[in-house]
């Protein structure tokens, strides 16, 4: 019988209840630099690195503010906005999950699209930080989401073969970066215009309580897509 090795998780929108705090900073980053930003187009972003949303919009919009100076503007925002929050949700479901994979051995990362600072942030506020025994950001990686990168790294990292990991993910991007990594991807479907986008996914849920530890460990066993 086949069993997972690790656990990977996506950070915004799976762990923490923060996508819509996100969303809301980059609108008003947007309206700073003067820019209008469809619905449509921001929604391409979710999962993505800020170095590919700020170099896409630098070209879209013809910014002339450098890449680097909008990353630096956009982190001390969203730095302090976050910082000044009086709470921070974590999504239902998660802390049970992240304790019955400690307790059975089996090793846990986080794989995020945010930068380190705001990573450190939310999992710290979140008293999730500990449970984790690697925090990867795009950043560190060297490509954003969709490119499996970030995937890769964090399993070097912790030591296992990418078919042996499960990974959590809430956005298309994150889907297709977790299965050209070639891992067993479980999709949170927190966003209910992604559903069709997310069916690629070897599981679709919409929280954490509609699927267990043991029913994860079962559904992973069983499939053989990885196997040679």
């Amino acid at each position: 019988m086949r069993i997972p090795e690790a656990f990977i998780f996506d950070m915004d929108g799976v762990l923490v209840d923060s996508e819509p705090i996100h969303y809301e900073i980059e609108k008003i980053l947007f309206q700073k630099l003067g820019i209008n930003v469809s619905e449509a187009l921001h929604h391409t972003y979710l999962g993505t690195s800020n170095d590919f949303m700020y170099s896409d919009l630098k070209k879209r919009f013809n910014l002339t503010e450098s890449v680097s100076d909008l990353l630096m503007i956009d982190e001390l925002f969203r730095y302090e906005y976050f910082n000044n929050l009086e709470a921070i949700s974590i999504n239902e479901g998660v802390i049970s999950l992240l304790k019955e994979i400690k307790k059975s051995g089996y090793k846990l990362a986080v794989a995020t699209s945010s930068s380190p600072a705001i990573a450190n942030i939310l999992l710290n506020r979140c008293e999730v930080f500990s449970y984790f025994d690697a925090i990867v950001t795009t950043n560190e990686a060297g490509k954003s989401k969709p490119a499996p990168d970030v995937y890769i790294l964090a399993a070097q990292i912790i030591g296992v073969k990418p078919s042996g990991c499960i990974v959590f993910e809430d956005s298309p991007n994150g889907l297709k970066a977790a299965k050209e990594a070639e891992m067993y991807c479980v999709a949170i479907q927190s966003n209910s215009g992604f559903v069709k986008e997310l069916l690629n996914a070897d599981i679709l849920i919409r929280n954490f309580k509609e699927i267990t530890f043991a029913e994860l460990i079962e559904k992973f066993s069983i499939s053989n897509k990885f196997l040679k």
